[in-house]
């Protein structure tokens, strides 16, 4: 039996796009890892159960910190996200460092004791009349 990988398999990573050696993980993130940093990458990837999407950081117009709850209103949504110990991502999002957030829910709670945990991302289109509030 041969050993290695197949030729048709799928890469799971791919390099930057500036051509670094640093390389990007292309599989849907563990749950382990509440948000990514690193570098001034242009926007960020939000992932939930079985769906992400991506909103670029020159569109977040605003943020808006509680002790278990920040909203970002960007140009099109708003995008809540939920849990605690959230104010380290706070500092990190306004740094615009932070390139991947990851919904982590409510059982994923009772294996994380401390530190950050994000239990939901919730996402709401701005209608065309309604402007975001201040």
């Amino acid at each position: 039996m041969l050993r290695g990988s197949p030729d048709n398999e799928i890469a799971t990573e791919l390099p930057l796009s500036d051509g670094s050696s640093d390389s990007v993980n292309t599989n849907f993130p563990g749950l382990e890892q509440p948000y990514a940093t690193g570098g001034r990458l242009p926007g960020i990837l939000f992932y939930r159960t079985k769906e992400s999407f991506w909103l670029p950081y020159h569109l977040l117009e605003r943020m808006e910190y509680q002790a278990e709850r920040i909203r970002l209103v960007f140009a099109m949504c708003d995008v809540v996200v939920e849990g605690r110990g959230l104010h380290r991502l706070y500092v990190e999002l306004s740094r615009q460092v932070v390139w991947r957030v990851v919904e982590q829910g409510v059982r994923y709670a009772v294996l994380a004791d401390t530190g950050t945990l994000i239990i939901r991302i919730e996402r709401a289109a701005h209608t065309k009349n309604e402007q975001p509030q201040p």
